[in-house]
């Protein structure tokens, strides 16, 4: 009966046995069996046939739905609904009948034929009621099937493209069904009003093995495409469906039969045409934009090169980038005017130094000079703004920064990886309120990205809100976080939630890779807690960092949880390389003594934050007060 209610309570639409096991189980481990059995025991109390279904309808190895099964009534008679069809008076009749014999028989005496009378006013009374419910359940049937007949499908907007299947084609590999879903999603995200979820999500939910639908709705999207490649005697053929993910409905589905003589042309043409199509099933709500159907590229292996460098982009970590660094680099050699592989390797050599010890100086060398081999091909300069602005952003060019990255969320608003770092501008600035907005918006095209679970974690570490900081971490890390980026705010997290010990111990792992002393350790957690030992401390970390046993990164961070402003604001200003973290620390609660500081305001305005305020808003923390700048 579990079952039945539960495919009840989602009539029309597939329940997974996922959704079974939680429902109907309450998430217990039970065998497939168990709910086989179920469906096999309704069908047999239903009359069903498995094979040509009216009530429960097997979705193949995803689960069942139950059928809706409306009578309709005959056109034009106004009073249909008032009178039950002929079966239903068949019905009512033997509902009567079996509640009239039901009753005990009459005998002679007054009091028996009494009780008697009263049984049949009952038993008429019953079956008034049986015949008010019937009426009653056509009338709301026939006006839920006339809605439902009426209303236009629901509008396409979310797309989830799933890496296609390379199971059954044994020379590709998976990286063949990578690049092919990689190809189409390019090309349909410049699509307007069609938001592609995020190819890292994509990735792991492939790398999971999760079903299209399953995978479709843990990420909310209205449709995924998914398909297989296989091989054919002299050929490759590649199946591709749309499938809606409320219902399991196969919008659209093709094959494609290609001679395998060259593998990349097979897969650029099976993109092309599968684009094509589908904007012919995604425009009826007026799509507009064109999609990309050409690779950018004369040389189809340049452009698999290009499409799996960005892959590897998305994977992030140290390896990760040097291998984009060098795929990026392998397309432009094959094609010189290609000028989207310039653009991929000036942004693989922007965000190395994030995960690697290289010299963040030589790095956005590297960049600029990538950006400027692009600019002197056919390129349109909105699709290397997001680089632009990250470039500037880590330059401290705010100005600069967003209009560039303004400039790319118009080009490509669904691009999550613009919006994580517009949102780390926004942050540097202390604009946290609006950093949180642009994070979350990239956790909604992206929800598996391991950066943009990191980033929020960020952010609420920046908010004080160190439970949802500590979730969006664990997160971050179950999703394969290269944990070289910033483990200072690790480090904070855990004094926050008072882990002395093991925030202890990160630290000193932290400080053997720089090759420093950790004799400093203990003595500057006892002054966080222990305000009256600050000054003796203090003293200690000058002589370190003076020593070189303290790195300059470290001392900044250090002097602003002791709540020493002039040294705090002096450690930043000797950093080499002033990231965006460390910058963004100054508008966490631990640096309310340093923002009330009179000197931070004077040192906003040497870094240019506070033309940057004029132009686009000031944050909540700081005003101006006359001709000086004032924050809390």
């Amino acid at each position: 009966m579990a079952v039945l209610v539960c495919l009840a309570r989602h009539v029309g639409e597939v329940v997974t046995r996922d959704e079974f096991g939680a429902e109907v189980w309450s998430g217990r481990v039970v065998s497939d069996e168990a709910l086989s059995r179920c469906i096999s025991v309704l069908r047999q109390t239903l009359a069903d046939d498995s094979r040509e279904p009216r009530f429960i309808r097997t979705i193949a190895r995803i689960g069942y739905t139950l059928v809706p099964t409306p009578v309709p009534l005959e056109p034009g008679d106004a009073n249909a609904a008032a009178v039950p069809p002929p079966q239903a008076t068949a019905a009512l009749s033997v509902a009567a009948q079996d509640v009239i014999a039901a009753l005990p028989p009459p005998r002679v005496h007054w009091s028996a034929r009494w009780r008697a009378g009263r049984m049949r006013r009952d038993a008429l009374l019953a079956t008034g009621c049986i015949g008010l419910l019937v009426v009653l359940a056509l009338v709301y049937s026939a006006r839920d099937r006339h809605s439902v007949a009426e209303a236009p499908p629901p509008p396409l907007t979310r797309l989830l493209v799933l890496p296609f299947d390379t199971t059954e084609a044994k020379d590709i590999g998976r990286d063949g069904g990578v690049e092919l879903a990689d190809e189409i999603a390019d090309s349909l995200a410049h699509v307007e009003a069609l938001q592609i979820s995020g190819g890292t999500s994509s990735d792991t939910l492939a790398a999971a093995h999760t079903g299209a639908v399953e995978a479709g709705r843990k990420l909310g999207v209205d449709a995924v495409l998914s398909g297989e490649m296989a091989d054919r005697p002299g050929g490759l053929r590649v199946s591709a469906r749309l499938t809606a993910t409320k219902d399991a409905r196969v919008m659209w589905s093709r094959v494609y039969d290609r001679q395998a003589a060259d593998l990349f042309a097979v897969q650029s043409s099976i993109a092309a045409s599968a684009v094509r199509e589908l904007m012919g099933v995604l425009n009826r709500e007026g799509l507009t934009g064109a999609p990309r159907v050409e690779p950018d590229s004369r040389d189809l292996e340049a452009y698999q090169l290009y499409l799996r460098g960005a892959h590897q982009v998305r994977l992030r970590g140290e390896d990760s980038l040097r291998r984009a660094v060098d795929l990026f680099s392998a397309a432009a050699r094959r094609d010189p005017s290609f000028a989207r592989a310039q653009v991929g390797l000036a942004y693989a050599y922007a965000l190395l130094p994030s995960y690697s010890y290289e010299d963040p100086t030589e790095m956005y060398a590297l960049a600029d000079k990538a950006l400027a081999s692009a600019d002197r091909l056919s390129h349109s300069r909105s699709e290397s703004a997001g680089t632009r602005g990250y470039l500037s952003f880590m330059r401290g060019q705010w100005i600069e920064a967003e209009t560039a990255f303004r400039t790319a969320i118009v080009a490509d608003p669904n691009n999550p990886d613009v919006r994580q770092m517009y949102s780390q501008l926004l942050g540097a600035v202390g604009r946290i309120d609006a950093a949180l907005v642009q994070v979350r918006l990239a956790q909604e095209i992206d929800p598996l990205a391991p950066v943009v679970a990191d980033r929020l974690g960020i952010l609420h570490l920046w908010l004080g809100r160190d439970a949802e900081a500590a979730n969006d971490a664990a997160l971050a890390r179950e999703l394969g976080l290269d944990e070289v980026a910033y483990p200072e705010t690790k480090i904070l997290l855990k004094l926050h939630q008072h882990d002395d010990l093991e925030a202890g111990e990160d630290l000193r792992s932290l400080l053997r890779s720089l090759h420093r002393s950790d004799a400093w350790v203990e003595p500057t957690f006892n002054a966080y807690r222990h305000a009256e030992k600050r000054p003796a401390v203090i003293g200690l970390l000058d002589r370190a960092l003076a020593a070189g046993d303290i790195s300059p990164r470290i001392y900044f961070h250090v002097m602003v949880l002791l709540e020493s402003p002039a040294r705090a604001l002096r450690g930043y200003a000797a950093l080499p390389d002033r990231g965006g973290n460390d910058l963004e620390f100054l508008f966490s609660p631990d640096a309310a003594a340093v923002r009330r500081d009179p000197a931070f305001g004077e040192f906003v305005r040497a870094m240019g934050i506070e033309a940057y305020w004029d132009r686009f808003g000031w944050p909540r923390a700081c005003h101006r007060d006359g001709s000086q700048i004032a924050c809390r």
